[in-house]
């Protein structure tokens, strides 16, 4: 007869090797959801809502600042940057606001981070001193490297590339960082031209780039100009998705199919509202209440979900393996 103490203690076992190599079994989405930030109640916190605006819900409920909010590949964690420890960091938590932790031990002033498409990295911007700087670190905050001078990194679905911004303030570029080799090449505007971008945001096919872009001159002048564009990933086929119409759009984000864009805009006095825009055609739509202002965030689609996370029914068969030893 199995002495019960054996079985509970290998049960225990099984459990804590889970624990190691899986730390937490967060629940992904079974829908699509937008992660987004929104100043209401004088104070700005993280909210998530379904892809027609619908089921807005505030998932920090903190008295900090809480903004940037990224989906993992697999839906089940999201970083975000807060000051809830003093200064603007790195945090993670689950899709529900549970189990909010800090990514890294040492504190520093990080931002607008980007996953990896296996999950296992992130690239954000760290400010030092001297500037801005693109830093690359694993996600279990034991790793941290300095890659490039520069801001708003965006992973590339392949992750062979990080896209980021350079040439501040008035002749800034998009340039493209080769992970490996850690090699620079500007993708566009060339020739070097007065300009203001924000946002360089991969297209889940990664053949194309969205960005928020200003070039009439001087820029101060018509910066109401400032609107979203798409260039390929060669730098042809620039397209101007957003009309100029006397209000900013900023900020794009691709839907996880590829076939539409979130945006902020901001018209005339009004506060700031997160919109949704097809790619075929399509027209705008307001997703948030005017009356509070809005940040957009990130889509996620379970549809669309990377299969990048260990799968725990595979540790079954392998415990099965060495008990038999």
């Amino acid at each position: 007869m199995r002495n019960p103490y054996v079985s509970f203690f290998f049960a225990l076992s099984y459990v804590m090797l889970c624990l190691n190599i899986y730390p937490v079994l967060a629940k992904a989405p079974d829908t699509p959801k937008i992660v987004f930030s929104a100043y209401r109640d004088e104070n700005r916190d993280i909210y998530i809502m379904n892809p027609d605006g619908t089921d807005q819900v505030n998932i920090t409920q903190h008295k900090a600042l809480d903004g940037y909010p990224m989906w993992s590949p697999t839906g089940e964690h999201i970083l975000f940057a807060s000051d809830r420890g003093g200064v603007l960091d790195l945090y993670l938590m689950e899709p529900d606001g549970s189990n909010v932790r800090r990514v890294f031990g040492k504190e520093a002033h990080r931002s607008a981070a980007t996953w990896s498409p296996d999950g296992k990295q992130i690239a954000y911007r760290r400010r030092e001193p001297s500037g801005a700087y693109i830093y690359i670190g694993t996600i279990d905050g034991k790793n941290e490297e300095e890659v490039a001078f520069g801001g708003s990194p965006a992973w590339s679905p392949d992750g062979e590339e990080i896209v980021f911004l350079t040439g501040w303030p008035e002749r800034m570029q998009i340039t493209i960082l080769n992970v490996s080799t850690r090699k620079q090449k500007v993708l566009f505007p060339r020739p070097v031209r007065p300009s203001w971008m924000t946002s360089p945001a991969w297209s889940p096919s990664g053949n194309q780039i969205a960005f928020t872009w200003l070039h009439q001159v001087p820029l101060k002048q018509f910066a109401d100009t400032e609107t979203i564009y798409i260039i390929n990933r060669d730098g042809t086929g620039l397209q101007q998705v957003i009309d100029e119409e006397g209000s900013r759009a900023t900020s794009p984000v691709w839907s996880p199919r590829g076939d539409a864009l979130l945006y902020n805009r901001r018209v005339k006095d009004k506060p700031l509202q997160i919109y949704k825009i097809g790619l075929n055609g399509g027209v705008s739509v307001r997703l948030t209440n005017p009356e509070f202002w809005h940040f957009v965030g990130d889509w996620f689609d379970p549809a669309f979900a990377l299969p990048v996370a260990p799968q725990p029914q595979l540790l079954t068969t392998q415990w099965g393996e060495i008990k038999t030893k």
